[in-house]
């Protein structure tokens, strides 16, 4: 008996709401205070309805990008090693004078991103090789007879178990890099 007299009750409000909402015109029903209208009468909601709007994507150009950032924005077309590639990549020049700038940043890079797998002397005796594959000797004859542009691209691209550092490295910087290689290559004969 309960419960029938709480459905009765429960579908009366119901009607009641259904003949209010319908009473109503399209004048009316817009007249009634929006959602947002109520929460702007609280005082610390009434300040964001009142805040300026922010747009950070209009009419502001793009922010330059932090000093030491490696930009990968496709300005420099990929060049993977492929058999197709290997013309293309050979015909790369070294940009980079082999001075002794080049050759300290080339060592400074090397020593950061290099020495870890290839070893300070490049024979592919660093820290890591006792638990890992280990890397190539980059002072042998296999090494030695590879373009600057090869190098280049190996370090760009990464090849085998050697990731790429094109993301890591700027392109200036692996020039300084194969630089540094070359004397590496060279000090070892």
């Amino acid at each position: 008996m309960k419960a029938n007299g709480l459905l009765r009750s429960f579908g009366l409000l119901i009607a009641a709401g259904a003949v209010t909402l319908s009473a109503c015109s399209r004048e009316q029903w817009h007249r009634a205070p929006s959602p947002d209208d109520v929460i702007a009468a609280v005082p610390w909601f009434a300040v964001m309805k009142r805040s300026i709007a922010v747009a950070p994507y209009r009419n502001v150009a793009p922010r330059p990008p932090v000093p030491g950032t490696v930009p990968v924005d496709g300005s420099e077309p990929p060049l993977p090693i492929t058999r197709d590639n290997l013309p293309r990549i050979d015909r790369l020049v070294n940009p980079v004078q082999r001075t002794s700038e080049s050759i300290e940043r080339g060592r400074d890079r090397y020593q950061i991103y290099c020495q870890v797998c290839h070893g300070p002397e490049g024979h592919g005796d660093g820290p890591v090789v006792p638990k890992f594959f280990p890397p190539p000797d980059l002072t042998a004859q296999q090494a030695r007879s590879y373009t600057d542009g090869y190098i280049y691209t190996i370090i760009r691209h990464g090849r085998g178990i050697m990731p790429a550092y094109g993301d890591k490295i700027r392109g200036e910087d692996r020039w300084h890099l194969v630089n540094y290689i070359r004397v590496l290559q060279g000090a070892s004969r």
